[in-house]
């Protein structure tokens, strides 16, 4: 029996390395969020076979004081998850006004609340067959996209918790839209990341790296992003000479591969070491699809007032889950169809 919770045992320290196995390997994953839960899940297994075969009362009482808090925890962070999803949506449209992207948390927590409450209720007293088996559909479809959430979620924090190296050739700092030829508040903020890491590669003796702008002219902007930023980071004292703009790009995926061709370009080096500065909301899924680029970059956010981080991370899931969307789809709906005929068969 001891050898057997012995491999148990190694079998759980396994799963619980897999987690910093796979960041360190590449942290441009959103299945880097999962590893997380069933890492540290493993962990306090690992930790509880070893307290009740091993006889260590300390042991016992740490693992059953973690427990404890997990189940205190998870309906405390289930309700304040869902006040923060209605606070910062109101703030946010009080702040910056009514359209459907500012709208999305509120969206998602009545989601929440429908597949957790409203329709679990009305369940037990709805006799037809047929539409009890669509309610079970809609709420194992939504659980899929809310528990999906939940790992991207935790995989960008996480992401946004990694040190870099002050060891760069080149910095890409990504547009975000003008307020006429001055740079946004948000925009201004990516700069600043990007003008800090600057300084502090040069404070420590190596070379600065170049800053490539990125950023093009929408048709509703006077001059180019790159050019507002370039002239913000000059007021900021950045040297000229280490600044490149990259003025035709329109989108996230422009602006890496076209920083990408202006790199070789000007290094004549595809091997060179860069970093691009984005939202902290916006890092993961930007390093995700520089990875489908082929492109080994890894980003750096820079921080975002709450009340708009909490849409901007679910627009941020739903442009992740357009990046797949067949896949994502199928997968819904085969789980839908499978819970719908649970549901008719078995009442």
């Amino acid at each position: 029996m001891n050898s057997t919770y012995d491999l148990v045992r190694v079998i759980l320290l396994f799963f619980f390395l897999i987690w910093g196995i796979m960041h360190i390997r590449d942290r441009r994953r959103i299945l880097n969020g999962l590893a997380f839960f069933i890492s540290f899940s493993s962990l306090w297994m690992f930790l509880y076979l070893t307290a009740i075969t091993k006889d260590i009362n300390i042991l016992i009482v740490i693992v059953s004081i973690i427990l404890i808090m997990a189940l205190l925890l998870t309906p405390l962070l289930y309700v304040a998850g869902i006040i923060i999803l209605f606070t910062t949506g109101r703030t946010l449209v009080k702040k910056e006004g009514l359209s459907m992207a500012h709208v999305l948390s509120i969206l998602f927590g009545s989601g929440i609340i429908a597949s957790s409450f409203i329709l679990p209720f009305f369940a037990n007293r709805i006799k037809y067959k047929g539409l009890l088996a669509l309610m079970g559909f809609f709420i194992t479809v939504y659980s899929y996209f809310v528990i999906g959430f939940i790992i991207f979620l935790t995989s960008a924090l996480i992401y946004n918790l990694w040190y870099e190296k002050k060891d760069k050739d080149y910095l890409i700092v990504l547009g975000a839209g003008l307020s006429g030829d001055k740079v946004t508040p948000l925009l201004a903020s990516r700069i600043d990341r990007a003008i800090k890491f600057y300084n502090a590669q040069k404070e420590r003796g190596a070379k600065a790296p170049k800053i490539i702008m990125s950023g093009g002219k929408g048709p509703d902007e006077i001059v180019s992003e790159a050019l507002a930023m370039r002239n913000y980071a000059i007021e900021n004292n950045v040297a000229e000479e280490d600044i490149i703009m990259e003025d035709m790009s329109t989108s996230t995926e422009e602006n890496l591969v076209f920083s990408s061709k202006m790199i070789i370009e000007d290094s004549n080096n595809p091997n060179s070491k860069v970093l691009f500065i984005t939202s902290n909301y916006h890092v993961l899924r930007a390093g995700i699809l520089a990875k489908s680029l082929g492109l080994n970059y890894n980003g750096l956010g820079s921080s975002t007032k709450f009340y708009y981080y909490v849409s901007a991370i679910i627009r941020e899931y739903i442009a992740l889950i357009n990046m797949n969307k067949k896949l994502n789809i199928k997968f819904a709906i085969i789980i839908g169809v499978i819970s719908l005929l649970g549901y008719y068969l078995n009442y």
